[in-house]
């Protein structure tokens, strides 16, 4: 099929996503359902109808897709982003095909029995849309047809940062943003922020998740935190000077999708982040931040930005770009929308 077939083509899609402030939800799928509708492809979401599954316990998660698992039976194909229940394998191989598993995280990790569930879901699957080739290395194990496709950022959102006001300027922001169960990152970068903070004047901590940061060393005064909002979240990353994506070098850190670091480069911020996984793979795309794989690199980079804030501006516009070419929602959609064709036509 030539690629102007393909894009003549319409079809109907059911997503079934995990609920509506989840990252994979947001990200993964939401974000591409009206460009996709430009490409003729047809998106229904499909939520479970209770976004409070922690009431569920293990593979019972699984109950609030069952409503859902009906519904998607309209449509000409599925689109499921992760497992059903955290670890577990459920409903998957009742859906309707063909049938998409959308993964990017190393889920496979997950307990108790993600090694032995996963396997066994992807092997159900028509195809895997992996967000790195770490990923898609794994599940090429267990499906004929997986794709790489990154992450994406909504550049009609993230909207690049404005100059900061004469009161700011004199200012040092370093920005965090991400879920509490990542905080275990940044407890190995803390000595290095409080060295950092109370040496060098103007300069201060803002973060943004679903709780605050225990943190035991950082003097509180140079320490804000904002509670995540979908609302605040683009205001939150304009008001930093940098973003910091520390990881643990590890098997779970290297299926992330350097989310965070793309969100801090899509408002044109300079990074300092572990180079771990596809934060490597961001990183050699372009100048676009620096590198730090031990406490003296964090703290030298930190220093570096600090000091130069020409460097500031540099590595933030060329980031921005580097989201323009390679990581925009526009992009991506175009992208999803051939393979869901073809998958349809094969």
């Amino acid at each position: 099929m030539s690629p102007a077939a393909n894009r003549e083509q319409s079809i109907t899609l059911a997503a079934l996503t995990a609920g509506f402030n989840r990252p994979s939800s947001r990200f993964r799928l939401r974000q591409y359902i009206s460009r996709l509708a430009e490409s003729g492809v047809i998106v229904k979401e499909l939520m479970p109808f209770s976004d409070k599954t922690y009431y569920f316990p293990g593979p019972f998660k699984a109950v609030t897709r069952i409503p859902a698992l009906f519904r998607s039976r309209d449509a000409d194909m599925v689109w499921i982003s992760r497992e059903f229940a955290v670890g577990y394998e459920t409903f998957e191989r009742l859906l309707k095909r063909p049938r998409i598993l959308d993964v990017d995280d190393a889920v496979w990790l997950h307990r108790p029995f993600g090694w032995f569930a996963m396997p066994d879901i992807a092997r159900s699957m028509d195809a895997v849309i992996a967000g790195n080739a770490y990923l898609a290395e794994y599940f090429g194990k267990y499906c004929k047809k997986v794709y790489v496709v990154p992450t994406a950022i909504d550049l009609d959102r993230y909207t690049l940062r404005p100059e900061p006001a004469n009161e700011q300027r004199d200012k040092f922001v370093i920005g965090w943003t991400g879920s509490s169960s990542n905080f275990k990152y940044l407890d190995t970068i803390e000595p290095v922020l409080n060295r950092f903070l109370r040496e060098h004047d103007g300069a201060e901590l803002i973060l943004t998740a679903d709780r605050p940061w225990e943190y035991s060393l950082l003097p509180a005064e140079k320490v804000r935190f904002i509670r995540w909002s979908a609302e605040e979240e683009v205001s939150f990353l304009h008001s930093m000077s940098v973003g910091i994506m520390p990881l643990a070098d590890d098997k779970w850190s290297r299926g992330k999708c350097a989310f965070k670091m793309l969100q801090y480069m899509g408002v044109g911020l300079p990074v300092i982040v572990s180079p771990v996984g596809m934060n490597r793979e961001v990183l050699d795309k372009g100048d676009v931040g620096l590198a730090a794989g031990s406490p003296d690199e964090w703290y030298d980079a930190l220093v570096s930005l600090y000091d130069d804030r020409s460097l500031q501006v540099k590595l933030g516009l060329e980031g921005r770009k580097v989201v323009e070419q390679f990581y925009s929602a526009d992009i991506i959609a175009r992208d999803l929308a051939y393979i869901f064709k073809s998958l349809l036509v094969s």
